[in-house]
């Protein structure tokens, strides 16, 4: 079993900026560390300017212990995670991902939160598969 984390961006340019603030940290080994911030801090997420919103990246990225915050502020100006993100979508799109979470068991695909009953019955008709 493996756990893959995939952006899906379904909020249109914030959903950019905070992958691409995401993938930045995640280049110094942060990157759950940013995907809590980003979760726990959603509401100011929406309702930060544009023109505010590296500073709001900055603010949170200062928060994390251990992050080089001007490595992470020339990765977050420069973009350099950007091209990768988008490209991934576009992969995901083609694939029907659209939201999340989904939960992939062999061929079966999962939309949503699954009861822990539904999870097992698909993991255990994967395991009969083998």
């Amino acid at each position: 079993m493996r756990l893959i984390f995939r952006d899906v961006l379904n909020h249109g340019e914030r959903s950019v900026l905070t992958s691409e603030a995401a993938a930045c940290a995640g280049k110094q080994n942060k990157f759950w560390e940013m995907h809590a911030l980003l979760f726990q801090h959603q509401a100011r997420s929406f309702s930060t300017a544009p023109d505010q919103f590296t500073s709001f990246m900055q603010e949170l990225a200062g928060q994390i212990a251990g992050l080089d915050v001007n490595a992470f502020t020339q990765c977050y100006a420069n973009h350099e995670t950007r091209a990768a993100i988008i490209a991934a979508d576009e992969e995901h799109r083609q694939r029907g991902i659209t939201a999340q979470p989904i939960f992939e068991i062999g061929a079966q695909r999962l939309f949503g939160f699954q009861s822990v009953a539904v999870m097992s019955k698909a993991i255990d008709a994967e395991l009969a598969k083998r």
